[in-house]
């Protein structure tokens, strides 16, 4: 396993990470022919991508590999055909990920998880309202801290920011310990217009998951909403310094300069990040934090590159 240096950006959340994805390379040589295994693989490697702590060319083809096998072993499998789908979503084959998370959900309509996914996907298509059933249904079924900021999210995406606030706040409050529920609550306060409240609770997910660049990156964005330009410009340093060391996503460099109403560097940032076929570009249409660059043409060109459905 790599060791990563006192500096690096999360390193304390990604070893946990990076051990469940051992764990399951290690049952898949042990026993090839368990498709839960293989499904296992390959969303274990999806979240170390979708973390920003692995670039999509050291993730997917593995993660790819693992759940094709999976569904090939277990055609009816839920887990099989949602890992399937949450891969083909970040390969940007948009329909078929539809169609695979759709049959998830068919295949067991009480698994918690395939039914976060489908909202998530149809989210990041900008279908809020068929979204929201799903991800309820989600809570429903399981009400922990981490569905719950799976049901953040998808207010988020949907502008319900101060439902999502209350939400939030609920699985901070329940999860004290938890980074993501912390990150999600400082972006609904960002949109809220509380900066200074949002600053409070991101630097507490800064800490929580030991400078993590995703989360930092939702801080740097909060300081140059507040105005506290100096204290963002920092955040960017950081965030750039890191950069050159290290895989940090373009997306979520490209959010402090958003934060710092610098459109020439978010557009040069999301350009990288399609080069690179980054993950968070799956949910640009969507994200809040570039809404007032919908009008940009190059927004739309990096979006049409991407291949998004008319809603």
């Amino acid at each position: 396993m790599t060791t990563f240096p006192p500096e690096y950006p999360g390193r304390a959340y990604r070893a946990p990470l990076d051990a469940t994805v051992a764990r399951f390379r290690a049952a898949v040589t042990e026993t090839p022919q368990d498709a839960a295994a293989h499904a296992s693989l390959a969303e274990a490697l999806l979240v170390l991508w979708c973390y920003g702590f692995v670039p999509g060319a050291d993730a997917l083809p593995e993660a790819r590999a693992a759940a094709d096998r999976a569904v090939s072993l277990a055609p009816d499998s839920s887990q099989a055909h949602r890992a399937l789908g949450f891969i083909r979503m970040g390969q940007w084959e948009l329909g078929e990920a539809g169609d695979e998370l759709r049959r998830a959900v068919e295949l067991d309509p009480d698994d918690a998880q395939s039914c976060h996914w489908l909202a998530l996907y149809d989210a990041a298509m900008g279908r809020h309202t068929d979204a929201m059933p799903h991800s309820r249904r989600a809570v429903q079924l399981d009400p922990s801290p981490g569905i719950m900021i799976g049901y953040g999210s998808i207010l988020y995406f949907a502008h319900e920011f101060k439902e999502m606030a209350r939400v939030m706040e609920g699985a901070a409050e329940a999860a004290p310990d938890n980074a993501p529920a912390f990150d999600w609550l400082g972006m609904a306060y960002v949109q809220l217009g509380r900066f200074d409240e949002s600053v409070r609770v991101y630097r507490r997910a800064v800490e929580l998951s030991d400078g993590m660049a995703e989360i930092l990156a939702g801080l740097g964005h909060a300081y140059g909403m507040a105005g506290r330009r100096d204290e963002a410009l920092e955040v960017r340093r950081r965030m750039d310094a890191a950069a050159e060391r290290w895989y940090v996503p373009p997306v979520q460099r490209a959010f402090v300069a958003a934060g710092l109403g610098d459109a020439d560097a978010v557009f040069a940032l999301l350009d990288e990040a399609l080069r690179q076929r980054s993950w968070e570009l799956i949910f640009m249409r969507e994200e809040p934090w570039f809404d007032h660059l919908h009008d940009d043409p190059r927004f739309a060109r990096i979006a049409d590159q991407v291949g998004f459905p008319a809603k």
